[in-house]
Formats: C-alpha cells, structure tokens, sequence
C-alpha cells in the first residue's frame, strides 16, 4: 500500500515509472492497449465489485487477483470524489524523445502544447489529437505533467496510443520540424488568421499555448504562420483545450 501511496505524487510517479488510472473505461483501455498492469484495485463494497464485472463484459482479460481496499483509501489512491469502483497501477513514463531518430520521418501532424499549466486542458487536447489523427505529441518543460491524475482522466486513455514526448524545450521542437519541413502554425487568437476551409497544409506542427502564461520566445525565432478560429458575438477567445481541439479538426481534415 505505501508503494501505491507514493504514487499520488510527481516524485513518486516518476522514481516508480507507474501511474494509477481508474474507472472502468479507463482501466478497460489500459488493459486493451497492451501496456503493462502490475496490480488491479477495486474499492470494497458492492461498487467495486460491479466496476470488476464491467470490465469483464468489455472485454478487458486481467488474469491476477484485484486487490480489495477501502473506500477512504481507494478515494485518496485515484485522487477521485466519486471513487470509480476500480483502479489499474500501470507501468508507463513518456518515450525520451531522439531529435536524431529518424524512425519518425513520417510524422505530419504534430501538437506542441506549450506551457500549459492547466491538467484538464493538456488531457483534452491529447485526447483531441489522438483521436482526430495526430502523428505525435511534445510537451514544453513548464506544461503540466503528463501524468498528473487530471491531466490522465481528460485524456481518457489517449496517452497510450501515439508517442507523447515530455519536457521538449521549443527551439528543440522548432529546429525538428524545420528539418522534416513541417509547417510551424501558432495558435494565435488576437494576431492569427483565420484558417481556410480549404487550406492545403499536410505537414504540419501546430503550437498551442495556455491561457496564464506567453508563449516561449524561442518561436520568435522560428518561421511561422499565426492561426486563430473565426469567432463571432463578441467572443475573444476559447479555452485552450477547446480552440486547440478544433484546430486539430479543420487541419486534420484532407
């Protein structure tokens, strides 16, 4: 139990290399996409219980035992109000990203949140890209962690699908791109441009900020083209997990 413990904090997950996901359809994800589960928590009581036969009926396969723990417990261990009823400790921690790796030349669609420090925003819009066909994902070193336990449950498995580089400084990024010829595009709601409809944009990495902090000034330094979204009724800006989701939408669009 101390181990799971040392879990709920940024030291302790990363010293470990393990994360606590729960609920049933987050659990359901992990157990599906292959990565590596090494103990399943149910909440005592007839809610775990439950939870534990949901996943059955999704067709999640978990051949060890579930580990019973008390409600209390359980709530503090998933960092949830509403404990889920059931929880996965997995073995993960974000790919170290190679800038000389060439094994991902056939990137095109690519994110950059930079410094964004809200978790729910990060988990949106990483569940955004994936779902909407981002080829890959970097983090700047002030953003929030990627597995904050709000930044996971937002991103609703999504971390597990495309690779997710953490702590990648922006001129790093920028000079990436620059050398596979992707186009770098800032989400820019007071001096963008609106994006056309009919843009013809295929290769692409496109930097969204968060709304408390600037941009990183490195991009001064870097080629790029300021979009926004078109707004109307005297509407300034989105939040950023929203503008960058459909942002996403319309670039992804062939």
């Amino acid at each position: 139990m101390t181990a799971w413990r040392k879990l709920t904090t940024k030291k302790g997950r990363a010293r470990a290399g393990e994360i606590i996901v729960a609920g049933v359809r987050l659990v359901t994800d992990v157990l599906q996409s292959g990565q590596t589960v090494t103990a399943l928590l149910a909440c005592d009581g007839p809610a775990g219980k439950e939870a534990v036969a949901a996943l059955g009926k999704a067709g999640a396969v978990w051949d060890g035992d579930a580990f019973r723990i008390g409600a209390p417990e359980f709530a503090r261990l998933t960092e949830t109000v509403h404990p889920a009823g059931v929880a996965a400790v997995v073995r993960w921690t974000p790919p170290v990203f190679d800038p000389e790796d060439d094994s991902d030349r056939d990137a095109k669609r690519v994110l950059y949140c930079d410094q964004i420090t809200d978790p729910g925003n990060l988990g949106t819009l990483i569940r955004a890209a994936v779902g909407l066909g981002v080829d890959k994902i970097f983090t700047h070193p002030e953003a929030v962690e990627l597995t904050n336990p709000k930044t996971v449950r937002a991103g609703a498995g999504a971390l597990f699908r495309i690779p997710i580089h953490e702590g990648v400084p922006a001129h790093t990024a920028g000079s990436w791109s620059r050398d596979r010829g992707l186009a770098v595009l800032i989400a820019d709601a007071h001096e963008g441009s609106p994006l056309p409809a009919d843009h013809r944009l295929r290769r692409w990495l496109l930097v969204v900020g968060g709304e408390t902090r600037p941009l990183d000034r490195a991009w001064d330094d870097v080629p790029v083209r300021r979009i926004r979204l078109p707004l109307r009724r005297g509407v300034e800006s989105l939040n950023a997990g929203v503008a960058g989701a459909i942002l996403i939408d319309r670039l992804c669009r062939d």
